[in-house]
């Protein structure tokens, strides 16, 4: 009678390399998905930051803006009160 042993060894041996080789394969998608998103993450955030740095900016030179126009209406209404 032939030794059955040998063949159900190495189909054991097989399914124990996929398993392994799987279970890495796993955990290097999870790791790459995982710097994937903190990446994706960081960037928001800089964009966020810059969009709202932006918008200070341009409120600053929009309020330096209308005092300006506010000025030179003042000193219209000045001239126009002098006789």
């Amino acid at each position: 009678m032939p030794d059955l042993t040998d063949p159900m060894f190495q189909s054991l041996r097989a399914w124990n390399e996929l398993l392994a080789a799987s279970t890495d394969m796993a955990f290097d998608i999870v790791l790459k998905n995982w710097d994937y998103s903190r990446s994706l993450r960081h960037s928001t955030e800089q964009a966020v930051a810059d969009a709202i740095r932006t918008q200070q900016r341009l409120s600053q030179e929009m309020m330096q803006a209308w005092q300006g126009y506010v000025g030179d209406i003042q000193s219209i209404i000045k001239r126009m009160r002098k006789p």
